[in-house]
């Protein structure tokens, strides 16, 4: 072999072995030239429950102080301070994107940021891109990472030991409390961390929520037609729910084949016939408004319950005051993601953020299973609810017909102080749009971009303006990508 062709041939073989890993850094470097520069001079800034806001050059920073070691807190008489590991490296203009941020959001005790790793060649690699505040994904994973911004009396009244490693996670958690109204995001990357050091990990398994009392459950399920569907869907949930006080009411709108007599003679079935045009909204609110049962479960009849304690485990987290709807991890029947939240301004409109993928495959926004997640949404295709709060804030909006009223109806909880769950250690399989495919209402686009609002326009509190909203696969935002 000739000597000028050896070492292209070489360069060539290992651009091939390096592959997904290889792709994913070059694209990373492309997002630092094209993409980082505009989000960083509109700066978001992310709080629990709220629309994100911008921190452009025209806001003030807070004065910040910056220190290496977490003892300086107690000596200190600067409002914020940022604690900086010996090895990390601030990105340029940090300490300002950090008083921006502290300056929109004077009431927070901890603002935590984005980060990403330095390689041995001092390349920007492995990209981290959080959520904002969620106090419930805090429960099991590291949201703080390597460098947060902290009051200093509120750090050092949080009882947490500042010498010993993971201590910023440990004081995140403690001020994000139980309504994340204490903390902020900054969406940038403000932080390099250095090449040794590791990567945030899970802080343990969340603990599940336990049912308070014996709640009775009714689990509404509207269908036409699609017996075999209907028998799937409703057999799995009888056959592999361990719940004394459970009914099942199957909505019939105008089906021309019954539902299957094995069901009908079930005594926790019922059927409630409804003539109406197809209108799910309306047929869900209709049973709803019959019912009598503490806890609601609104379920599609293309799904298939497989995890024997799930309902359980959904309730238990209904039942908490500060929650509102709450959702299971949906998987296709090939195991790949179908649904594990919603996030408002995906598609223009509202997506499933790591729809298609693996559960556990890892992105910059993490994996779908890395803990329960806060969002502004969980799909109506299971979607478990008091019956008490559904009719605090109206049910359904029956102007939404085939889709949007399960996001519509999260706002309207957020709007309340409710939060909604996707508690992604439970599973139900659902085959999506099979019964009655992808049709979309022409009305439902309309109404959902005016009830969606600013969380569609400025951005979700739960999903990265890092990310493209073009996709589902959590991956960078595209060179272009407007906002």
């Amino acid at each position: 072999m000739a000597g000028p062709s050896r070492p292209l041939a070489l360069r060539r073989l290992v651009r091939r072995l390096r592959g997904p890993e290889g792709n994913a850094r070059r694209a990373y470097a492309r997002w630092q030239v094209e993409v980082e520069p505009p989000l960083r001079a509109g700066l978001r800034v992310q709080r629990f429950g709220q629309p994100t806001r911008i921190a452009g050059a025209d806001v003030n920073p807070a004065a910040v102080a910056v220190v290496e070691d977490p003892a300086a807190l107690s000596g200190t008489r600067a409002p914020w301070v940022l604690v900086v590991d010996p090895g990390d490296r601030l990105a340029p203009g940090a300490v300002e994107a950090f008083g921006r941020a502290a300056t929109l959001a004077p009431d927070a005790a901890v603002i935590t940021c984005d980060e990403d790793q330095l390689d041995a060649a001092g390349r920007r690699t492995r990209p981290v891109m959080r959520p904002g505040p969620s106090p419930d994904l805090l429960v099991s994973r590291d949201l703080a990472g390597s460098l947060v911004l902290v009051r200093p009396e509120a750090a050092l009244a949080a009882g947490v030991a500042l010498d010993g490693p993971g201590w910023r996670g440990a004081v995140t958690r403690a001020l994000t409390a139980t309504d994340g109204t204490a903390a902020a995001h900054v969406a940038a990357v403000l932080v390099h961390r250095a090449p040794a050091a590791p990567a945030p990990t899970r802080t343990g398994r969340a603990v599940a929520a336990r049912v308070r009392g014996e709640p009775a459950v009714e689990v509404v399920v509207p269908f036409r037609d699609r017996p075999e569907l209907l028998d799937r869907a409703i057999g799995s949930l009888l056959r592999g729910t361990a719940w004394a006080r459970l009914c099942v009411t199957l909505v019939d709108n105008a089906s021309s084949l019954p539902a299957p007599e094995s069901l009908v003679r079930d005594g926790r079935v019922r059927v409630l016939r409804d003539e109406r045009s197809f209108n799910f909204s309306a047929l869900c609110n209709h049973a709803a408004m019959r019912s009598h049962a503490d806890v609601l479960v609104f379920l599609n009849n293309d799904t298939e319950v497989v995890d024997p304690g799930w309902l359980e485990r959904l309730v238990g987290e209904a039942q908490r005051p500060d929650v509102g709807a709450v959702g299971p991890l949906l998987t296709y029947a090939d195991g790949t993601v179908q649904h594990a939240g919603i996030a408002v301004g995906l598609f223009g409109l509202a997506g499933h953020p790591f729809a298609g993928l693996h559960p556990t495959q890892p992105t910059p926004f993490g994996t779908a299973t890395d803990g329960t997640r806060n969002c502004l949404a969980v799909t109506a295709a299971c979607l478990v609810i008091e019956r008490a709060k559904f009719a605090e804030v109206g049910g359904f909006d029956e102007s939404l017909v085939v889709g949007g009223q399960d996001v519509d109806l999260g706002l309207r909880l957020t709007a309340r102080g409710l939060r909604s769950l996707c508690v992604t250690d439970v599973r139900v399989i659902h085959d999506e749009s099979r019964s009655r495919g992808s049709h979309v209402a022409p009305t439902d686009v309309g109404r959902s971009e005016q009830v969606y609002g600013a969380f569609r326009t400025d951005g979700d509190p739960w999903y990265s303006p890092a990310l493209t909203r073009a996709g589902t696969a959590c991956t960078l935002r595209m060179p272009g990508e407007t906002w």
